[in-house]
């Protein structure tokens, strides 16, 4: 009903405005500054090579844990509202520190790192900011399929816009454009404020759960989560995964995504060597290759805020993540540009998708009051298992070539997925009747 009607208040229009045009600033300047900023700066002005890209991704992923970690207890503590205005100054002053650090490679190491812990902080805003303003798994299924839209024009401006600075300016002057951005994020962004409170959640889709016969069963969908709260440590990331572990749903996201963004990790250090020595492109490459992708996305969100609120749910998204383990494949496959840029394409329009489907599950199976510190938990597990890739990375690119360890790692992300829709298809066809029974309820 919502889908043809819009949001179900004017007030949550006006906040579901702001939060989208706020994000949409904030990841165009993250997006042009990691992909030409960092790696383009490293690769192609600074001559490096795997173990440089590879420190350079560690410390800026390490970082980043320690942002999301901070930031979800922080955002529990204070609210969205204050919460916004700590992420905005700290992407600010990352930006500006980098134009005096970026000017060698131990610079770069530390701009990462300071660069990793703002965007840390950052990215907790769009997975768990919706949480805040409603509390409907259909009007969250649209929002976070607009913030993921909006996430993918950024991915198509924000290398465009970096890979024509590069052309002209130094490649730490990226940062500077990020710089703008988010100054142009806090006009939408200050507005913010939140539309629920944990006092208000026995009204929701998770108190729903909690009553649901079905789950009496076991911990499948929302069960028990409500029940949970008491006695969880307030200021500890721990009560993040706590939570997580007390739901099938969460803890079978939660292991899917890790293994598989394990894979995800080897590319990091090894993507702009594959432009530069199998590709034979330059850095502005980065750039267009990373701007397809986000086309893709457009059209991967957009069919994510199409889906059926009854498919939203853990079978969709590992169909989904296995899509783009066959996206990362054709993408690094051959040594042509034409067959890449097909695989951009097809990995933007599953990874797009992907992100509405797993930020809903988390949103609607997370109590309000722990919301920060389970997406700090998700985050942190994630980049966790991207970093772990890197220290073997340089290695196995050494005995196995660049172009052949992301053809490994690729396969690693499409059979983590596949494995389980395979092996745990039982359990999975449990949950997801479970999961249409709270929705049906709520």
């Amino acid at each position: 009903m919502k889908a043809r009607r819009g949001f179900s208040t004017p007030e949550l229009t006006c906040q579901v405005r702001r939060l989208v045009a706020a994000r949409l600033f904030l990841y165009l300047g993250a997006m042009s500054s990691y992909f030409i900023g960092v790696m383009g700066t490293l690769t192609f002005a600074m001559g490096a090579g795997v173990g440089d890209n590879a420190i350079a991704v560690a410390l800026l992923n390490m970082c980043m844990v320690a942002g999301q970690v901070k930031g979800g207890g922080l955002l529990d503590r204070v609210g969205p509202q204050r919460y916004f205005r700590v992420a905005a100054a700290g992407l600010i002053a990352s930006g500006l520190l980098y134009q005096v650090l970026g000017t060698s490679i131990v610079g770069v190491y530390v701009g990462a790192a300071v660069f990793g812990l703002a965007w840390g902080i950052s990215d907790i805003i769009p997975r768990a900011f919706p949480a805040y303003l409603t509390g409907d798994m259909d009007e969250l299924k649209r929002v976070n399929s607009m913030l993921t839209l909006v996430n993918n024009m950024a991915t198509v401006v924000g290398p465009l816009v970096g890979g024509a600075i590069a052309l002209v300016a130094p490649t730490q002057t990226v940062f500077l454009f990020m710089v703008g951005c988010t100054a142009l994020a806090c006009i939408p962004g200050f507005g913010l404020r939140a539309l629920r409170t944990p006092a208000g959640e026995g009204t929701d889709a998770q108190a729903a759960a909690v009553e649901s016969p079905e789950g009496s069963r076991g911990n499948d969908g929302a069960e028990g989560l409500a029940g949970g709260l008491s006695g969880k440590p307030q200021g500890s990331v721990s009560a993040g995964f706590s939570t997580i572990f007390g739901s099938s749903v969460l803890t079978l996201l939660f292991w899917a995504t890790l293994l598989s963004f394990m894979g995800y990790g080897a590319f990091d250090p090894l993507e702009s060597l594959f432009y530069r020595d199998v590709l034979h492109v330059g850095a502005e490459w980065m750039g267009w290759l990373s701007a397809l992708s986000g086309v893709g996305g457009l059209i991967g969100a957009a069919l994510a805020g199409v889906m059926p609120t009854r498919h939203i749910n853990v079978r969709a998204m590992l169909v989904v993540l296995f899509m783009t383990g066959v996206g990362s494949l054709l993408y690094v496959s051959t040594p042509f540009v034409a067959v890449a840029c097909v695989g951009q394409f097809t990995l933007g329009v599953a990874f797009a998708a992907f992100g509405p489907i797993a930020n809903t599950l988390v949103q609607v199976h997370a109590p309000l009051d722990q919301v920060g510190r389970v997406n700090a938990a998700m985050g942190a597990g994630y980049n966790l298992a991207g970093a772990i890739p890197l220290l073997c990375a340089p290695t196995l690119a050494h005995v196995f070539g660049v172009q052949g360890t992301l053809i490994a790692a690729g396969v690693a992300v499409a059979v983590v997925p596949l494995a389980i829709l395979v092996v745990r298809r039982r359990e999975l066809a449990d949950l997801v009747r479970v999961e249409r029974a709270v929705e049906e309820r709520a």
